[in-house]
């Protein structure tokens, strides 16, 4: 028995409409509308009719920032290059507290939903500028929408790491605390190549 019928489905390399049958949280059966079975089977079952639209599976976004999210109106924009996307975003992040970051994040968090993300990695500083708050305010946002997305966290050493004894502290921190894996940017490093190796 199934739990769910995704009626009138169309689905790529398949030129008939279909019915896709789900149990569990698996597809069971996909059947051409034509001559499903389900058709006179769906007085007990949840049906959801896509109206002849596309089906596919769902989005996963490998490299967000959600810490991030939503401060464009907190940033000036003049230059439009990297340099000042690193400013800015510094400038900003001093402001940061947790329920700031749970806020923007979450809001990002339900548009990818809406669109269709199943699953995303973010990168979530963790540096002095922002001690663990930023990664704190992850964390309950990943478990807030753990019902509709897979958060993966990166505790991200995005100033640097060899230059600073603070971060190097706070990256296992992260990790004990419930961070999937770390990340670093050694272009930002005194010492590129030890960051690298130190990650």
């Amino acid at each position: 028995m199934t739990d769910l019928i995704i009626k009138n489905a169309r689905l790529m390399n398949r030129k008939e409409l279909v019915n896709i049958s789900i149990k569990d949280a698996y597809i069971i059966g996909i059947d051409d509308v034509a001559n499903s079975q389900n058709n006179d089977d769906t007085a007990n079952k949840t049906v959801y009719d896509a109206k002849e639209n596309f089906v596919c599976a769902g989005f996963y976004e490998s490299h967000i920032h959600l810490d991030k999210a939503c401060i464009l109106d907190r940033c000036s924009v003049e230059q439009g290059d990297l340099q000042e996307a690193v400013e800015e975003t510094g400038k900003a992040k001093k402001e940061f507290t947790e329920e700031d970051v749970f806020a923007r994040a979450s809001k990002l968090i339900e548009m990818a939903i809406k669109k269709g993300t199943v699953g995303l990695r973010t990168f979530v500083e963790t540096d002095p500028k922002t001690e663990l708050r930023s990664f704190e305010a992850i964390k309950r946002a990943r478990d807030k929408y753990a019902f509709a997305i897979d958060i993966e966290i990166c505790a991200f050493a995005q100033s640097g790491l060899t230059n600073d004894l603070h971060t190097q502290n706070l990256i296992p921190q992260a990790l004990s605390q419930g961070a999937d894996l770390i990340g670093g940017c050694p272009y930002k490093d005194d010492n590129p190549d030890r960051h690298i190796e130190m990650i």
